[in-house]
């Protein structure tokens, strides 16, 4: 079953999982639909994709290999680069 998570976007932050008290940040963020896109949709970013599900997906599957190692997992990646590179896509894919 999947995670719910929520999303601020007047701050750019990505809340795990959803608080589980009511508050007013919780109140303002709007559920969103699980996207359709999978990393096989998105084409010619293999290093990109690669990094990208190393710093996204591993905290959340393998937190123990942070602890073991007393670092803390990453709070978040940032996206840059020009227009119609893939950014959303790859963000779509990730959230998939």
């Amino acid at each position: 079953e999947g995670m719910r998570v929520g999303v601020d976007r007047n701050k750019y932050q990505i809340h795990l999982p959803l608080p589980a008290k009511i508050d007013p940040t919780v109140t303002m963020m709007q559920v969103e639909e699980k996207p359709d896109v999978t990393y096989a949709d998105v084409g010619g970013c293999k290093d990109q994709i690669e990094k990208l599900r190393e710093v996204v997906e591993t905290p959340l599957l393998h937190p123990e290999r942070f602890v073991n190692l007393g670092i803390e997992p990453p709070k978040g990646v940032l996206l840059y680069g020009p227009p119609g590179t893939g950014k959303t896509l790859c963000a779509r894919a990730v959230a998939n």
